[in-house]
């Protein structure tokens, strides 16, 4: 009875004392390692994004996923090396790698996805605007965008679009570009024009109808009055329509 007892007691005692040795175990485990979180990870990755990539960090919406879980390193100095693939000077969706090392030993490679959106102000149409038709406030409105794909020529301000007519039919809600417009008519379709012709020093002119609307410098069709001829010719002002000398006569 005694001895059962005792044994009982021992016993016990064993398993407090595996139990005491489990826990500085896993204390002294704990002491000697490190953990890098999912937190730290994503926000190295918004980092290095942000001081690659061309724009002001202001006008950057970054998100990073990681699908992994927090990593256990070795202690020592940690060393984050993140690459993004795919080019530098391009938002939208963005892979990384990220390259860990621990007092410059390496430790483990992970790959995670990256969405970039830039902030933008661009010049919309606020209703359909017909060819020709001027730009105005009436028409137009600046707006900022979130987007993966930064106009790189899209016009920046209400200023930079008055004044300019149509170049095509626009849509509403149709982010403006350059290419969209162009200066208003000098003349316009019907008008009557000099037609000129010059040669060493010698002038031919002739009355002309314009048969489009025309713009400076630009070529533009023009009826011959006395030889009912159409001829294309130069807009030289509001005026004249220089065109080569054959074609007058």
């Amino acid at each position: 009875m005694i001895f059962h007892k005792n044994h009982v007691v021992l016993n016990s005692i064993f398993y407090a004392c595996l139990c005491i040795f489990s826990i500085l175990g896993s204390i002294a485990t704990a002491s000697e390692s490190q953990v890098l979180t999912v937190e730290e990870i994503e926000k190295g990755a918004i980092d290095k994004l942000a001081s690659i990539l061309p724009w002001d960090r202001e006008l950057l919406e970054i998100n990073v996923y990681y699908e992994g879980e927090d990593i256990i390193l070795p202690p020592g100095k940690k060393e984050l090396i993140y690459k993004a693939r795919g080019g530098t000077q391009r938002a939208g969706r963005i892979p990384l790698t990220l390259q860990i090392k621990v007092n410059n030993h390496f430790q483990k490679r992970i790959r995670l996805n990256s969405r970039v959106l830039v902030s933008q102000e661009v010049v919309k149409t606020i209703r359909t605007i017909r060819k020709g038709e001027m730009i105005s406030n009436d028409n137009i409105q600046l707006e900022t965008i979130k987007t993966e794909r930064p106009w790189k020529n899209a016009i920046r301000s209400i200023d930079q679009a008055l004044g300019y007519a149509a170049g095509r039919n626009l849509p509403i809600g149709k982010i403006l570009t350059q290419k969209f417009l162009k200066k208003p008519a000098l003349v316009n379709r019907g008008d009557k024009i000099l037609i000129l012709a010059e040669k060493g020093g010698m002038k031919i002119t002739a009355p002309g109808i314009l048969k489009e609307d025309g713009y400076a410098d630009a070529m533009v069709q023009v009826l011959n009055i006395e030889s009912k001829k159409l001829i294309y010719g130069r807009l030289v002002d509001a005026n004249t329509v220089r065109v080569d000398r054959k074609s007058v006569v």
